[in-house]
């Protein structure tokens, strides 16, 4: 949770000096840089939620599916020397688990919350267009404040 809060930090750090850089410049440099960064924000923030969804889902589904051991079983046969499941067994139980964990990770690339952010930053894009306000370097010193505050953040976690 830490990480969030700092990740969170940095992006706000950043866009109050790109806001204030766009002072500078104009209105139409404010309005690009903000629609950019919101919009960008966005797309990360629902994949984000989306995921967390996703993962949650994909625990309460595996907490049902696994068979755990008991406490007998595990003083009995502590190495699982007498298991009766045969390899070729385990090998297709494996596929299957493979082949639900791909179907499972696919829902997340294409929910509805990742597509919502798209969304979001393909409307702001249209509505500076509309408005004839669009400029394509402020636009995308918009958008690089996500990425930049991510690189920012990976180094700030390893000096840690």
């Amino acid at each position: 949770m830490k990480s969030i809060n700092t990740q969170l930090f940095i992006y706000v750090i950043l866009d109050i000096f790109v806001l204030i850089f766009s002072m500078f410049k104009g209105y139409s440099w404010i309005a690009n840089t903000q629609i950019a960064f919101m919009g960008a924000f966005c797309v990360v923030l629902l994949s984000f939620l989306s995921y967390i969804r996703n993962i949650n889902k994909q625990i309460k589904a595996l907490g049902e599916i696994i068979d755990e051991r008991d406490y007998i079983d595990e003083l009995d046969d502590p190495y699982e020397l007498y298991d009766t499941e045969d390899s070729s067994d385990e090998k297709r139980s494996r596929v299957k688990i493979s082949m639900k964990n791909l179907s499972k990770s696919k829902s997340a690339a294409f929910s509805l919350l990742r597509v919502l952010g798209y969304a979001i930053l393909i409307a702001g894009f249209f509505l500076l267009l509309k408005m004839n306000i669009f400029h394509i370097v402020p636009y995308l010193i918009g958008i690089s404040i996500i990425p930049i505050g991510g690189l920012i953040n990976i180094i700030y976690q390893k000096s840690l």
